[in-house]
């Protein structure tokens, strides 16, 4: 997705989250907008009817009605409706990540993804959620997953940052201090 298509999809976003925000109906739409996307995901044709130049709007906006009549809250099918008016479904599934992500800075979460050798016990990662709920003020949603390539360690991603604490890591920036030694 090019830079104008991310931006349009958060602008999208973000006008249908006030429009949410103020009907209280952020968690039905997002819900509706997670239900779009997978009916995209589960059905590339529905995409490329929605793309193709030749049917019209009207079609199309019919089609969407007769999918998602009664499926979805009326904002959301007048905002496809709208999506549709102006040539931008192709970005319908970006819009939707856009939302989400609107929807977790309102209540404060995030997701986190730990990354060790061997599995953590639930009390480790009921630990390393609480660290990182009070370094960053947020609600974590921590997932996990067993990589034997780091040696030992963690690594942990949250949001867009990455705290490398792997061996291998560890050993990498050794290799790169030993590099830059002189050696007389």
């Amino acid at each position: 997705m090019g830079g104008g298509d991310l931006r349009a999809a958060r602008r999208y976003a973000r006008a249908l989250f006030h429009i949410a925000l103020k009907g209280g109906q952020q968690d039905a739409v997002a819900q509706n907008l997670d239900d779009i996307t997978q009916a995209a995901k589960t059905s590339p044709d529905l995409m490329n009817v929605l793309r193709h130049p030749r049917i019209t709007r009207e079609r199309k906006k019919a089609l969407l009605h007769h999918i998602f009549e009664g499926r979805v809250q009326p904002v959301v099918e007048n905002f496809l409706f709208l999506v549709i008016e102006k040539d931008r479904a192709g970005i319908l599934p970006n819009i939707a990540e856009q939302f989400r992500e609107l929807l977790d800075e309102q209540r404060r979460e995030m997701d986190a993804e730990a990354v060790t050798a061997v599995p953590l016990t639930d009390a480790q990662t009921d630990a390393l959620r609480l660290r990182l709920e009070a370094a960053t003020g947020y609600k974590i949603r921590l997932h996990t997953r067993v990589d034997d390539a780091i040696l030992a360690g963690l690594m942990v991603r949250v949001g867009d940052k990455l705290y490398d604490g792997s061996v291998v890591a560890q050993l990498q920036r050794i290799e790169e201090q030993l590099r830059q030694v002189k050696v007389s």
